[in-house]
């Protein structure tokens, strides 16, 4: 029977991931490996893709009694029972074949045993984007310019015009527009091959503010009328990748 044992340092973390994930799909599959614990989600209209990366270091104890076991679950339930971590708390999670058992360990223990279901891992076609823009940047602006964007319409348009500033603008009823520069200290690198600008369904991009609480940086790629690649990076390690299809103006 195949078997896995992993601990999470962070609950509430565990918890903001899965959220994200709810956003986009019903059931997900994570595949553990020796090498760490992947999972890939397709949403329904293929707008939206999302991938997570958690390398063995990200956790606090990881065994695997094969050389692959599937975890598949339902995302909004399984998030509802780990909304009941608090900061400190650790995640401990046992598959066997049939069954999960999610542990939330802190002051007490809450340990809930749910069937582990077999749900298909979609297939993404290889697509290799070049993106002529790549900012990094600590993650509180671009929070916060999302949620001006949100106020104002449904759409966020990010448009790079030169080599020193990224703008990110909410368009609808009004306008909204943050302007971040080359060298604000929220940002690590700003790299722009060639001027870019493309929209993006601000619906789309609400269901990944909930990373924003657990990442210390987000990378931001795109291009002219292109295709949106975010990159989370996680305190314990580990990235969530989310891929967001152009939308017409």
């Amino acid at each position: 029977m195949a078997r896995a044992r992993l601990s999470y340092p962070d609950a509430k973390s565990f918890y903001n991931i899965l959220e994200a994930l709810s956003k986009i799909v019903d059931e997900v599959s994570m595949t553990i490996r020796q090498d760490g614990v992947t999972a890939v989600a397709l949403d329904p209209a293929h707008v939206a893709l999302i991938k997570i990366e958690l390398p063995v270091d990200s956790f606090v104890e990881y065994e695997v009694e094969d050389s692959e076991v599937k975890l598949g679950f339902n995302v909004a339930n399984t998030a509802k029972i780990l909304k009941r971590g608090k900061k400190g708390d650790k995640l401990d999670i046992e598959v066997t074949d049939d069954r999960v058992t999610w542990s939330i360990v802190g002051a007490t223990i809450k340990r809930y045993r749910l069937l582990n279901l077999d749900v298909p891992t979609p297939e993404i076609p290889e697509t290799q984007l070049e993106f002529k823009i790549h900012v990094a940047m600590i993650v509180d602006p671009f929070k916060n310019a999302l949620k001006d964007a949100e106020a104002v319409g449904d759409t966020v348009e990010l448009e790079a015009p030169d080599e020193e500033t990224l703008i990110i603008r909410g368009i609808g009823a009004a306008t909204a527009e943050a302007r971040i520069r080359r060298e604000s200290p929220a940002v690590v690198e700003f790299e722009v091959k060639e001027p870019g600008k493309a929209a993006y369904s601000i619906d789309y991009l609400k269901h990944v503010v909930s990373l924003t609480k657990v990442a210390d940086t987000i990378v931001i790629e795109f291009s002219n009328d292109m295709p949106l690649r975010l990159e989370f990076q996680l305190p314990a390690g580990g990235k969530v990748t989310y891929l967001l299809a152009p939308k017409s103006i």
